[in-house]
């Protein structure tokens, strides 16, 4: 046997490993989204698979995979045929980050699969019997982070009769949660139209109406001076950020460690007396630690009253930095 053979066998194994490490959620008949393999977390690294339905979605992370690609493919086929899936779709990580990003932006969009069969553009998943809507090849992400499982359930379990503020609101997953945990109302803000939409799809999906659900195109800071003005107060503030992003038509990108400190400041200044904020970040060199001393700061005299620290979902096991969040009641 080859090394590259031996390496392709370990991989396998380890692929069975994981899947034997997720048998509860596996077991879920509710949940139809998950992360099946997390890189090195599970012995594999470079390699990320995660199924939505009968679709699975691979990253590859070309700088640290240890195999070709033609025999990371085969492995993922072999996973796709075991979990029943229809098709796999790629999603690559260059080792060259100069490598086009025409070529990417083609691969990622294109309807053609990596193997099976084209999926529909945008299906329905669930999690936890809630329904999003997903769409495969609409460029890196999908329309759903599942490291935020567990915090969208508690925003479920928290939001009755409370005023809901999501900012970075992506799709929407956590004001659609808040909404069928009975939230009075829900504002959901983020600088792309398309997106917002698509939480409105999220919230059709639900049998939800809209009445006291908003939705509001704009940067994260100009809407908290808008607040601020109009004297909104919110019981629950979700500070999801991205790392770094590109906002089309301005010149500046977004970069997390150079505006989180304000963004705390910011949605501490619309926090209701005795609200909670949720602060999240994937940002490798922000640890917990610093994440709660920007917290805490922008907090200034008003007094934190309690600080917990979720773990990660089961399926993202073996790596505490991926992402981090911290809920925290202040007064």
């Amino acid at each position: 046997m080859s090394a590259s053979d031996r390496v392709e066998t370990k991989w396998s194994r380890l692929v069975e490993q994981a899947l034997r490490r997720r048998a509860p959620i596996l077991r879920d008949a509710n949940t139809t989204a998950l992360r099946l393999i997390h890189g090195a977390g599970d012995g594999l690294p470079g390699l990320v698979v995660e199924q939505f339905g009968e679709v699975l979605v691979a990253q590859l992370h070309e700088e640290r995979l240890s195999l070709p690609q033609e025999a990371v493919r085969a492995i993922v086929i072999a996973l796709a045929r075991r979990r029943g899936a229809q098709a796999v779709y790629r999603k690559v990580f260059p080792r060259d980050r100069s490598a086009s990003r025409a070529r990417l932006d083609a691969l990622h969009h294109a309807a053609a699969p990596w193997w099976g069969r084209p999926a529909e553009e945008e299906f329905e998943v669930r999690e936890r019997g809630v329904a999003f809507r997903i769409r495969p090849y609409d460029g890196y992400s999908v329309g759903l982070f599942l490291e935020q499982r567990a915090n969208r359930d508690r925003v479920r379990q928290l939001a009755e009769g409370r005023r809901v503020l999501n900012v970075f609101a992506y799709t929407c997953g956590f004001s659609v949660c808040a909404a069928l945990g009975g939230a009075a109302e829900t504002v959901s803000v983020d600088v792309s139209k398309r997106y917002l939409e698509w939480g409105r799809r999220n919230f059709a999906a639900n049998g939800l109406a809209l009445e006291r659900h908003v939705f509001i195109r704009s940067d994260a800071l100009d809407y908290f001076r808008r607040a601020r003005r109009q004297g909104r107060a919110f019981d629950i503030v979700i500070l999801d950020p991205p790392t770094f992003a590109r906002v089309k038509g301005r010149r500046k990108p977004f970069v997390f460690e150079q505006q989180i400190g304000a963004l705390a400041t910011a949605a501490m200044e619309v926090l209701q007396r005795g609200g909670r904020l949720l602060a999240c970040t994937n940002h490798r060199e922000t640890t917990i630690r610093d994440l709660e001393r920007i917290v805490r700061r922008a907090a200034g005299e008003r007094r934190i009253e309690s600080v917990a620290r979720p773990k990660l979902p089961p399926d993202f096991p073996g790596d505490g930095d991926y992402a981090k969040s911290l809920w925290l009641r202040v007064n």
